[in-house]
C-alpha cells in the first residue's frame, strides 16, 4: 500500500495501533507476489464491483452477533433464555456485567474499520471512467450503494453508542484524531445525508441478478430507522413532537413508492429470497443455524429458547385481546395454545406443537425434547423451542441444509415504525395509523382482528409495542426497542417458564421463576470501549460507565 493511507478520521488511532486492516484493504497491498494499487482497483469496473462486495461483507452477522453459538440479540432481551451461558454469552446483558472493558456487542473498531472502507471507495471510484451506457448506470448505483452502506454502518454505531463521530473524506497521518463526539443530531443528520445521497442514486428494483444490493426502498428505510431512533424517548427525553412527525415522513416515503407488500406466508421469512416483503436481506445462507436451533430430538442444540413472557404476549384470535384479559379474551387457561395468534405457532415450539409432520411433546416425561426446569444442555429450560427463522425442510441427517437469510429490513417493520411515529406525532391516533398497525395484523395467513376504534395515543401506543414484540419477535428488533423505549428496567427483570405435567390424558401446566435478571437505566447505551477512551481524550464516555 501507498505511504499515504487514505482513512477514515476517527479509525486512523485505531489502523496505526493494530492495523486491523480486513479483506478490503488486504485486496489492496501491493507485495512482490502480487496484488492491486489503489489506481488499479478503483480505475476498473469488476474490480471496483469486487472491492465493494467486500464493503457488503462487513455487514452485521445477526444471527451470532456477539460471535458466539450462545448468544442471541432474543435471550439477551425478554424473547429467550439460551440452553447454556458460555463465554461471550447474554448473561452480559442479563446480569448486568456490560462495562467499558467487558461487551460482547461492541463494535466500535470494526464498524469504523466498515466505515473506512467505505469511505475509501467514494474518494477513489472517480478514477473510473466508464466505457458504455451499462458502466455509467452501474457506477451511479454503486456510489448509491456506498453511501447507503456508510449510513449504515454509522446507524449501527448510532444504536449501540448514541452520538459518535460522524464523516465524510478523509485525513493524512499529520492531522489531529483527537475528535469529540458528535451529537445526536449531528449523527443522525449525517445518516440522513447519506440516505438522501443513496435514495437518489439507487434503483427502486434491482435486476435478478443484483439481487441484494441496496435499493432505493432500503435507503429510505434506514433513514426512517435512524429518525425513529432520534424521535424515541432514550434520545427525545422531552417527546419534541416536530422529531416523530420527521420520522413519520420519512416511512411514508417508503410506503408511497408502492414497491412492497404485507407477506402473509410467515413460516417463509428468513426462507425466502423474492417476498414481496422483503427491503433489505443478506446474502449469506447461515446453514450452520440448523445445527444450532433445531430441536434435541434431531439432534440439534436449542439454543433459542422461548419465555413464558414471550408467550404470553400473543393475543387470542377470536377477540384480539390479550389473556391477561381473562374474562372477555376468551383464554383457556387449561388450554393455553389454543386459538392463540397464529404467530405464536409459526414462531414457537411449544408440547404438543407440530413441527417438521411430528406432534412435539415437551411435557416432563417426553424424553429427550423435555423440559429440563434446572437447565441443560440441550433440553428446553423453558418448555419451548424456537420455530421462527428455522428452515422446517432443513435436516441433519440426512443432511439438508435449508435457506436462512437474515432480513435486515421488511414491509411489515415499516408499517409498524410508521404507527409508531404518526401515533406520537398526533394528539389522537388518525386513520393512517390504524391502517397501517391493520394491515400487519389483518393480512392473510394471519388473520387478527382489526384493532378497536376509539383508542387514545397512549393505548394506541401500547397495542403498536405489542404488535412489534409478536410480529418482529426473534428477528433482533426487540433488543433495541427495549433501549430506545427506555423500558428495560420494566421488561428485564425475570425469565419465566412452564412445564407441562401430564396425568393420564389431562395435562397441567406449573409456571416458574428461572432467572431473575439485572437491568439499569444506563444499558440503554453501550460504554465507548474503554481502549477508545485512553486513545482519544476528548471522547466523552456514556453516563453510567465512568
Amino acid at each position: 500500500m501507498k505511504t499515504r493511507y487514505s482513512i477514515t478520521l476517527l479509525l486512523l488511532t485505531v489502523v496505526l495501533t493494530t492495523f486491523q486492516c480486513c479483506q478490503v484493504d488486504e485486496y489492496l497491498d501491493k507485495a512482490p507476489t502480487g496484488g492491486l494499487t489503489e489506481n488499479q482497483v478503483f480505475g476498473n469496473y469488476q474490480q471496483a464491483l469486487q472491492y465493494l462486495a467486500g464493503v457488503y461483507r462487513r455487514l452485521p452477522d445477526e444471527w451470532q452477533p456477539a460471535g458466539s453459538e450462545t448468544f442471541t440479540y432474543a435471550a439477551a432481551s425478554d424473547e429467550a433464555l439460551t440452553s447454556q451461558e458460555l463465554g461471550n454469552g447474554p448473561q452480559v446483558y442479563t446480569n448486568g456485567q456490560i462495562t467499558p472493558t467487558e461487551n460482547v456487542l461492541d463494535r466500535w473498531v470494526p464498524l469504523y474499520g466498515a466505515v473506512r472502507s467505505a469511505n475509501l471507495f467514494l474518494e477513489k471510484i472517480d478514477a473510473w471512467t466508464p466505457e458504455n451506457p451499462v458502466e455509467i448506470a452501474a457506477k451511479d448505483r454503486m456510489i448509491g450503494e456506498a453511501y447507503f452502506l456508510r449510513a449504515f454502518f454509522f446507524m449501527e454505531l448510532f444504536k449501540r453508542y448514541g452520538g459518535v463521530p460522524v464523516f465524510e473524506g478523509t485525513l493524512d497521518v499529520s492531522e489531529d484524531l483527537n475528535l469529540p463526539r458528535n451529537t445526536v443530531d449531528q449523527t443522525v443528520a449525517r445518516i440522513v445525508a447519506d440516505c438522501d445521497r443513496a435514495a437518489d442514486l439507487l434503483y427502486k428494483e434491482n435486476a435478478p441478478a443484483d439481487l441484494g444490493r441496496a435499493t432505493k426502498g432500503a435507503a429510505l428505510m434506514l433513514k426512517a430507522q435512524a429518525l425513529l431512533f432520534r424521535a424515541s424517548p432514550l434520545h427525545n427525553p422531552s417527546g419534541d413532537r416536530a422529531k416523530w412527525v420527521e420520522a413519520a415522513n420519512a416511512a411514508r416515503d417508503v410506503i408511497e413508492l408502492e414497491a412492497y407488500s404485507v407477506d402473509g406466508n410467515y413460516k417463509s421469512l428468513f426462507h425466502s429470497r423474492t417476498t414481496p416483503n422483503i427491503i433489505f436481506q443478506s446474502t449469506v445462507n447461515k446453514t450452520a443455524w440448523r445445527n444450532l436451533m433445531f430441536l434435541p430430538s434431531l439432534r440439534g442444540y436449542a439454543r433459542i429458547q422461548p419465555t413464558q413472557e414471550m408467550v404470553d404476549a400473543y393475543e387470542m384470535q377470536a377477540t384480539g385481546l390479550p389473556i391477561t384479559d381473562l374474562a372477555a379474551s376468551g383464554y383457556d387457561p387449561n388450554d393455553p395454545y389454543a386459538g392463540r395468534d397464529p404467530r405464536l405457532g409459526y414462531s414457537i415450539i411449544y408440547d404438543g406443537s407440530t413441527w417438521k409432520g411430528q406432534v412435539i411433546r415437551t411435557h416432563a416425561s417426553a424424553g429427550t425434547n423435555a423440559v429440563l426446569p434446572g437447565g441443560g444442555t440441550t433440553q428446553t429450560r423453558t418448555g419451548y423451542y424456537l420455530a421462527k427463522t428455522v428452515d422446517e425442510n432443513a435436516n441433519i441427517e440426512p443432511a439438508v441444509t435449508g435457506e436462512h437469510f437474515w432480513v435486515y429490513m421488511r414491509y411489515e417493520d415499516l408499517l409498524l415504525m410508521y404507527a409508531e411515529a404518526q401515533n406520537e406525532a398526533l394528539d389522537a391516533p388518525d386513520n393512517s395509523v390504524y391502517e397501517a398497525v391493520n394491515s400487519v395484523r389483518t393480512r392473510v395467513g394471519i388473520n387478527m382482528p382489526p384493532l378497536p376504534i376509539g383508542l387514545d395515543r397512549a393505548q394506541m401506543r401500547d397495542r403498536i409495542r405489542r404488535e412489534r414484540r409478536v410480529e418482529l419477535a426473534f428477528e433482533g428488533k426487540r433488543f433495541w426497542d427495549i433501549r430506545r423505549w427506555r423500558i428495560g428496567e420494566q421488561v428485564m427483570r425475570s425469565a419465566s417458564g412452564v412445564v407441562v405435567r401430564l396425568t393420564g390424558t389431562v395435562r397441567s401446566f406449573e409456571y416458574n421463576l428461572l432467572q431473575n435478571r439485572t437491568y439499569r437505566a444506563e444499558f440503554d447505551l453501550f460504554p465507548i470501549p474503554q481502549d477508545e477512551i485512553n486513545r482519544q481524550p476528548a471522547l466523552e464516555q456514556n453516563p453510567g460507565y465512568n
